[in-house]
This record gives structure tokens, sequence and C-alpha cells, in this order.
């Protein structure tokens, strides 16, 4: 008996867990251009805007201070602006907070200030390097390594060569220390100097755009998000001193080359419109068990596949490859995510909102999408000779939709395609078939029912 309740108990665990969908709560609406945040305790958040200006607001939607204005100094033409921010390591001693911006004299910056009762104060410019070519792929975010670094991710400014070049800190993720100066233990440092020989802040190259990137609280392993110029896009795992390929690669390389690292994980687009991914956890936190240990990353694009997508990774201790992914809600376009002080996730949108996603208890969530997998009984019923047929999905899934009859035949095939969440209706047309019973299946990933039609002439 003991063992049959457990049994039951962890069936009802495993769908409860499995049919878990999402909504979002609003927190912080209003302001335009937001390019990222960051929390500074677990009510406070500091937000940038594209425009050069950075603010403070409380989770209740209140502005608590300016903390600093770089409308006066950043070009906010294209992909330009205030791109990232993030916190020092030991910030709660030091207060010391950091910002990548396009500066409007061309320059790439990333500048320290001080936070001093919530107004900047104290610049001190840590990398400060010419110039932009043209304003797009510039984009990136700077985040602190569990080792103490500070890690940046600059685009290849629309030059693919950029990308492969040791002598550029375009198209990389570089390492450097606190204060600018560069660590001795970077995989292509020769002489300290950048300009002479290897640009020695160089950590990873081979990357185009890679928006931006994540450390796991679980292992360190180091996760980056890569737009790419068609399709597929990328999410890389990324490594000292590797090659990720562009532009020589996009997408897995084919055929196969050693010299340069496959993507973790693709994301296809239409080649035209793409999923462009864009701000990415690895999810730790507690009040969502379904979803620890899982890869977070949103997109901004308009592709065919958008949303916020789950990805499950596999080859502990590393994590260095995905299993499956999907997409939880279709939110877009996601421009950063963070995991808050209180174990949700927090999501902002450019366009000025910012979010925090709880589970949905209604049963419809915020974009109107089902909940669960469902397949409704066909109307009419008994038909003569059309039916509709109406099915839901919470989550994108490779959908087919069979009619069989009652010696269990395939007589026809409805659906046979990549659905994204929603709720679908599809008529089949029995004109050719005798009047008798029927029945039609609905396969969606791990999902699959069957139910009884009658037709009648």
């Amino acid at each position: 008996m003991r063992k049959y309740i457990v049994t039951l108990f962890i069936l009802f665990l495993y769908v409860t867990i499995y049919s878990q969908s999402y909504q979002f709560e609003t927190k912080i609406t209003g302001l335009g251009g937001v390019t990222c945040f960051e929390f500074l305790s677990p009510d406070n958040v500091i937000i940038n805007q594209k425009v050069g200006l950075c603010r403070i607001f409380s989770l209740n939607n209140t502005l608590i201070s300016n903390f600093w204005y770089f409308g006066d100094s950043v070009n906010t033409g294209g992909e330009c602006g205030l791109i990232g921010v993030c916190l020092d390591p030991s910030y709660s001693s030091n207060h010391y907070i950091y910002f990548y911006y396009i500066h409007n004299n061309g320059n790439y910056r990333v500048v320290r200030l001080t936070n001093n009762n919530n107004l900047g104060t104290s610049p001190f410019i840590v990398f400060n390097e010419p110039a932009i070519t043209s304003t797009i792929h510039v984009g990136g975010n700077l985040h602190f390594g569990r080792d103490g670094k500070l890690y940046v991710s600059i685009g290849e400014n629309g030059i693919g060569s950029n990308s492969q070049s040791l002598t550029t800190f375009k198209g990389k993720i570089l390492r450097i220390n606190s204060n600018g100066t560069i660590p001795t233990d970077n995989p292509y440092y020769d002489d300290g100097n950048p300009y002479t020989g290897n640009d020695d802040r160089i950590w990873a190259l081979g990357l185009r755009n890679s928006y931006d990137f994540t450390f796991s609280p679980i292992n360190d392993s180091l996760y980056a998000t890569e737009n790419s110029a068609g399709s597929p896009d990328e999410v890389n795992y990324i490594m000292k001193g590797k090659n990720y390929g562009w532009p020589i690669c996009q997408g897995y390389c084919n055929p196969y080359n050693p010299l340069y690292r496959q993507p973790l994980d693709t994301i296809t687009g239409s080649g035209v419109t793409n999923y462009a991914p864009t701000g990415i956890i690895i999810y730790t936190g507690s009040v969502m068990p379904e979803l620890y240990g899982r890869m977070i990353y949103g997109g901004y694009g308009i592709g065919p596949i958008q949303g916020i997508m789950k990805a499950t990774l596999g080859n502990p201790p590393y994590y260095d490859t995905v299993l499956s992914h999907t997409i939880i809600n279709a939110l877009r376009p996601v421009i950063t995510i963070k995991q808050g002080p209180d174990g949700y996730i927090y999501l902002s949108v450019y366009s000025g909102t910012i979010y925090k996603m709880v589970y949905n208890t209604s049963g419809i969530n915020n974009n109107n999408a089902p909940v669960n997998f469902s397949l409704s009984q066909n109307y009419p019923n008994p038909f003569n000779p059309t039916t509709k047929i109406k099915y839901e999905i919470p989550k994108s899934e490779f959908v087919t939709l069979k009619i069989y009859n009652v010696l269990g035949s395939e007589i026809a095939e409805l659906v046979n395609e990549y659905k994204q969440t929603g709720s679908y209706e599809v008529e089949w047309d029995a004109s050719n078939f005798p009047s008798g019973v029927f029945f039609y299946e609905l396969l969606a990933g791990p999902f699959k029912v069957r139910k009884k039609m009658v037709l009648v002439k």
C-alpha cells in the first residue's frame, strides 16, 4: 500500500509540474527603449534605457532616482546606446556598478560608477576602444565570472573578418580585470599590450553578435546567445580560447571542421525573420522546481519560432549539450532575463516593461494560450459530410492529427507539422467515405488521445 501511495504521489507531482504554464505580472512599466536591468536589492532594480538614461525603480513601479545620465555622451544610432549593466562581486561593500555603452565619439566604453545613496558618483573608465565603423553588431553585455574577472561580449560590427582576427576585440568575448588590466592567463595573452601582437583580452572568438551571456550558478559554465545572419540562430557553450566559426560557419559546420566549436543549440528561422536570441539564464531557484537547472532564454525576433525557450541540458557535470528545447510562453520581444532574489524569473521587453513570471492559476495565460493539451469532441457529431475538430497545445510541439476507420487503418491525415502554442481547429470532409464509426487521434509530443465520431449519410 505504501508503495502504491508513493507511486500515486510521484505521478501527481509529474502531472502537476508538467502541466504548469506561466503568466506575467507587470512590475515596472511606462519606460521606453529598455536594454537591460539588474537587481540592486530584493525590491529595487537599476534599469538602462537606450537613450542613455539609467534609473533605479522599485518593483512597485516607483522611481527611486535618476542614477546617471549618459545621454550627453552616448551614441544612440542603430543598435548603439546604453547597452549593458552588472554589479561588482563585492557590490555590498564597494557599491561598484559597471556599464557598457557606445560613446558618441564612436568608442566602445565600459565605465564604473559608485552607488552613493542611489546616485552615480566617481566615474572610472575601465575599457575605452575605438571605434565603431557602423551602428550594427555592437551588441553585448558584461558579467563577472566566479573567478572575479569581468567578461564583455562585443559584436563584429558588421565585418565578419573581425571575428577571426586576433588583433581586434570585435566579434569576441573578452576577459579583463575589474580595473581594465589584462589577466596573464588569458588564452591569447602574449605581451600584455592589446595593440601589439594579439589582443590579449580575448577569451573566445568567432562570434557574430552575442547579445547576452550567463555563468551557470551550478558549475560556472558560460553560455551565450548568438544572433546569426540568417537561419539558424545559436546558443553557444563558451570555452577558453575556442573559435565559434563565424563567418566560416553558421549553425553547425558542414562539413564538420575541428577548428571550430559547434553550437550548443540552434533555433531555426525563415532566413528573413528569425528568433534573435537575447537574454539568458540558468535557473536555480526553488519556487519553480520544474525549471531547476534548465537554460531559459528569450528572443527578439518575429520568426517562425517565438517566445521564451526552456532548454534541458545534458552531459553532467559540464552540461555542454542540449537534450531538448521548447517554448514555454509566447512573450516577445524579450531583451533581458534575470533570476530575482526571490527565486522568480523577471524579464524585460524593449518597449519598456519589466515582468515577473509566475504560475498561471486561471487556466489561460496572458496571451490566451491554453495551459493543457486537449482534444475536443468533434462537432457536429454525428455529421454529414463535414465536421470540425478543435485541439489545444500549451507549448510548441510537432503535431499530427489522423483519422482511422474501425479496422484501425489510417484513412486521412489532417495535421502533420510543428505547431506553436495555441488553439486550433481543422475540418474533415468525409464526402468520399461511407457512413460509419471513425476515430480521430491527436499526437503532440508526449500527449496522445483518440476519440470516436459517427458519419451518418
